[in-house]
């Protein structure tokens, strides 16, 4: 645990927002189970296949499978639901969301040739992951507070007594949210944690004598894409190659909210609220080769680069708080509200990259059974920088270090069958199972998360389960529309904020954990029109 003091010592040294944690590295690198109706209904497996929009996004030698022209877009109906339940019952929260989930175009230019007979070119937008979810979690009568944190935080940065009346928005043109820790300057101000000397603080008594009722809710928002530029092509009808260059774009936004309040008092606590904005573009190589020994065999692998990005936070807080019932003073100094500034944050970040192998076998024009096994590299190649490029690093805090330390390299594993019952019609079945990369120590200790500005919850994620099922029908020798359902189910751990611990492990103070449940469901459908 010794590890959580160095980390606070240089987060608050840099001051007002410190972002590029592990857990934000991760929470880019993950992608959903996304793509056409076809390919999501066989759950996703699709590799050593090809001929289809997302089976090019798997393996780009996917693309040389084609021996015409193709236009696709896909339509996307997602409800995502979220269940927790600390002490104070189950809280449940629910998010509908349409998307497009891809647009591509596809053309098969002839070259006559005997060897390469076709040398496609394709373009594909698709939608790598969608953030959009809401969760909250209520507690009764708890006997810690997120004050416990913001004195433990205080403490660790060594402030000196600060004037309480300075930190109030508006009255100091210095502002203290630029120099000082968030959580510390908040805590502070807003009467919940006072000066020992000597660079300490404490809870003040009402939050030590009494218990709280406590609420977190939490809404995100935003999505993962990529624009993908394909080249491809087959060799005498037994190995096809491709390449893809990929842009891609993250837009995230979180709104946070800790509510706490004292029991024994007249409404007494504070309102917590915090509002991030990430946005970054990078870019990607893709490559990949199928091999057909045999007509009913096909073998697939594929190579996905690192995405490089170019990073950007936006991060605002503020904290409405009363503590009229503990202290003596006036109102306007005991029940306000405090404001950060808009901080921003440029920095660079590396995704892990990641090897695809897959395997399919087809039964003539009667079944396709077909399976794929992914391994991203997660503990080597995750890592964040600086806005120059450098590694983010001091003598203090390593982040790429903790990524080492905390993370693995973690499997994917898709399953897919699909039955042709007359030559239009179509029936697909599929499985994904996705293994959480955190490392199993990692999440059986208590070690501290950094956040973002002053929002101090984290999410522990669990392995991710999608169970899909559809159809296919072809209206015409060029027209078609698949179907396509999923089903998602995840068990994580929510934290309000992370435990304290000394220097000798001993346990300072306790937090709240939960399990975080989300259910997903969608519907898909593909309309496709080839020529």
């Amino acid at each position: 645990m010794k590890r959580i003091t160095s980390l606070l010592v240089f987060a608050l040294s840099i001051g007002a927002i410190y972002a590029q944690g592990e857990m934000d590295a991760y929470k880019f690198s993950r992608n959903d189970l996304t793509g056409t109706a076809r390919s999501v209904s066989m759950g996703g497996a699709f590799g050593a296949l090809g001929g289809d929009i997302s089976g090019i996004s798997i393996n780009p030698a996917g693309i040389g499978v084609y021996k015409s022209s193709e236009i696709v877009a896909t339509l996307n109906f997602e409800n995502t639901r979220t269940k927790t339940n600390l002490n104070d019952g189950e809280m449940e929260e629910s998010k509908f969301k349409f998307n497009f989930d891809n647009l591509a175009f596809v053309s098969s230019i002839p070259l006559n040739s005997d060897v390469a007979p076709f040398l496609n070119v394709g373009f594909s937008y698709n939608r790598l992951k969608n953030f959009d979810k809401k969760y909250q979690m209520r507690g009764a009568n708890q006997n810690y507070s997120l004050a416990d944190y913001m004195a433990f935080r205080a403490s660790e940065g060594g402030y000196t007594d600060p004037d309480r009346d300075l930190f109030y928005a508006g009255k100091n043109s210095d502002d203290p949210f630029a120099k000082s820790d968030w959580l510390a300057v908040f805590g502070y101000t807003g009467y919940l944690i006072d000066y020992l000397g000597n660079g300490g603080y404490e809870v003040v008594s009402a939050f030590k004598d009494n218990t709280v009722n406590t609420n977190l809710f939490v809404e995100e928002k935003g999505s993962v894409n990529t624009y993908d530029f394909n080249l491809g092509t087959t060799f005498s009808d037994i190995i096809s190659a491709g390449m893809t260059i990929a842009i891609t774009d993250i837009d995230y936004r979180m709104y946070s909210r800790h509510s706490e309040w004292i029991n024994n008092s007249n409404n007494n606590g504070f309102d917590l609220e915090n509002w991030l904005k990430t946005q970054g573009t990078g870019w990607q190589i893709k490559t990949g080769v199928i091999v057909k020994p045999m007509q009913e065999l096909r073998l697939g692998v594929s190579y996905h680069s690192p995405t490089w990005y170019n990073m950007t936070d936006y991060a605002s807080a503020s904290m409405n708080f009363d503590m009229t019932d503990f202290f003596d003073g006036s109102e306007s100094d005991l029940k306000r509200v405090i404001q950060t500034g808009d901080a921003e944050k440029d920095y660079k970040f590396r995704s892990p990259d990641k090897w695809t192998f897959s395997l399919a076998g087809v039964i003539g024009n009667i079944a396709i059974l077909s399976v794929d096994y992914e391994l991203t590299n997660y503990k080597n190649n995750m890592k964040l920088f600086n806005k120059w490029g450098d590694p983010l690093a001091n003598a203090d805090y390593d982040p790429n270090n903790y990524i080492k330390q905390d993370f693995r390299n973690a499997s994917t594993v898709r399953v897919g069958a699909e039955v042709r019952v007359t030559p239009q019609f179509s029936l697909r079945a599929g499985y994904a199972w996705m293994q959480n990369p955190l490392d199993k120590e990692f999440k059986d200790n208590d070690f501290e998360v950094m956040t973002v500005g002053s929002s101090s919850h984290y999410v522990l994620d669990g392995d991710l389960n999608n169970f899909t099922y559809g159809l296919g029908y072809k209206f015409s020798r060029n027209f078609y529309a698949d179907v396509a359902f999923v089903m998602s189910s995840q068990k994580s751990d929510l934290y309000l904020f992370p435990k304290g611990f000394n220097l000798d492990d001993e346990l300072m103070f306790e937090s709240a954990k939960t399990s975080l449940k989300t259910n997903r469901t969608q519907g898909l459908l593909t309309l496709g029109y080839k020529f």
